[in-house]
């Protein structure tokens, strides 16, 4: 008898930290290869990943490389299930057998691919364990959506502010979301700061000053801030699929107003999100060239005797220095804004609580709906053409509450004391509210003729 040169394929998809799981495989697996008389000569053990799903299965790939060249010419695994859930990858996998000679056996009996009982077995094997996978997906499924519904936490890792902890709930002990100090304190911060009017990226350099790290030790950049203050779970909402469930059990961070007033900002149509280096110019990017409408670059001149420029990439056409067009834009900037009265506080009893309170009533709706099926009052049908009205007015309803929350990065520097927020507002401040007021044009001039205020066209914004 030829003694095959093994390797064992050990595989959990969930681990409790432990390793005991693979381990027991890999012990079985050795007891086979020892009954059949086979020489070991590695083992790829993948532990806590799962078959059935497209993350890379490192030692799973390195065996069947070792096969491909020929450093083993035989696979032990505890069953097929251990090996792939995946139709396609076992054909994959029958293939290589096919042009290696490669021999498959199992705990529970060899399976031998060179006959056509042996793969049919295997595809049996395979098919089986897909449907089992498919069938755990769903159950899985199920359970997030009911936890969902009763307000519970999903499982996972904590986000950012938050911590698992267990407590006592009907005599069960679960882990439930806790705020988590000092980083709820940087979440709940973030909110306001961003209702202020600051920016996604000034905040992010704060964290990163203060050496705060997101829950990997990663660096908390203004693109991954944005992304967790869109989190319903830090204002105490529970979702499934993006649909509003109503209130979870855990702490919120901040309140249900001030996180749609939050996404009423981030959602905006006009905001403008920076990559990398932060703009240093009032107006580049945002005024543009009356001859062919591009946006406007700096020119920044080698020679100190030139003054800097806002130019047109695009048609080389208009030049401007910069100074005379900042000028010229912040007084009627800063004019503007001293004739406005815009108010955060006058927004819950005017059109913003209205929307407000229209989304809420769609909600409760949708909630009574649910209560009624379960009660038996309607049928499944019914209850399908119920929600699929509601959902789509819901969606406009959201959208109607973010269009009547006021910017607050123009909101905070209006009325008497403009000019003064104006001139201790941050560069990029200063860029949002022009961008949420109105368009720049620098219009073209005759030839020879000197910069004119009138050369700057302001459309305002409705």
């Amino acid at each position: 008898m030829t003694v095959k040169r093994a390797g064992i394929y050990a595989r959990i998809s969930q681990d409790d930290g432990t390793a005991l799981g693979v381990g027991r495989q890999v012990d079985d697996c050795t007891a086979e290869a020892e009954r059949r008389g086979w020489t070991i000569v590695d083992e790829y053990v993948d532990n806590n990943v799962s078959a059935s799903k497209t993350r890379p299965r490192p030692e799973y790939t390195r065996m069947i490389d070792d096969a491909e060249q020929g450093r083993i010419d035989a696979v032990i695994c505890w069953d097929v299930d251990r090996l792939t859930r995946k139709p396609a990858e076992l054909e994959s996998f029958i293939d290589l057998a096919d042009r290696h000679g490669l021999s498959l056996a199992s705990v529970g009996g060899e399976i031998d691919l060179a006959t056509p009982q042996g793969r049919l077995t295997a595809r049996i094997k395979g098919s089986v364990a897909r449907h089992e996978a498919e069938q755990m997906g769903r159950r899985i499924a199920r359970k997030a959506e009911q936890t969902a519904r009763e307000g519970l936490s999903t499982i996972g890792p904590a986000p950012f502010g938050y911590e698992r902890r267990e407590v006592d709930r009907n005599g069960s002990r679960l882990k439930m979301l806790t705020p988590l100090e000092p980083e709820a304190g940087w979440i709940r911060d973030a909110y306001r700061r961003l209702l202020d009017g600051d920016t996604l990226r000034q905040i992010s350099l704060d964290m990163k000053a203060a050496g705060v790290t997101g829950k990997r030790g990663q660096q908390v950049q203004g693109a991954m801030l944005g992304h967790m203050l869109r989190r319903p779970v830090y204002a105490g909402i529970r979702t499934y699929h993006g649909e509003r469930l109503g209130p979870g059990e855990w702490e919120a961070l901040v309140d249900v107003d001030t996180f749609d007033r939050a996404q009423a900002i981030l959602e905006s149509p006009g905001r403008f999100h920076t990559r990398g280096t932060a703009p240093r110019y009032l107006l580049s990017g945002i005024a543009k060239c009356g001859h062919c409408g591009a946006a406007m670059r700096p020119k920044i001149a080698k020679s100190y005797n030139r003054a800097p420029a806002y130019t047109c990439p695009d048609c080389t056409r208009i030049t401007r220095v910069m100074r005379p067009v900042d000028m010229v834009v912040e007084a009627v900037i800063v004019a503007r804004l001293e004739t406005l009265d815009l108010d955060l506080a006058d927004v819950d009893p005017g059109e913003h609580q209205a929307a407000r309170e229209a989304r809420d009533a769609l909600t409760a709706r949708l909630d009574t709906a649910a209560d009624e099926y379960a009660a038996g009052n309607i049928n499944a049908r019914q209850l399908a053409r119920i929600t699929e009205t509601l959902e789509v007015e819901l969606v406009s309803a959201d959208r109607l509450v973010a269009s009547t929350a006021p910017n607050p990065a123009v909101a905070n520097v209006t009325g008497e004391g403009a000019s003064a927020a104006w001139d201790a507002s941050p560069l990029e401040q200063k860029r949002a509210i022009i961008r949420a007021l109105c368009d720049v044009t620098v219009l073209p001039s005759g030839p020879g003729q000197r910069f004119k205020p009138e050369d700057v066209q302001i459309d305002w914004n409705a």
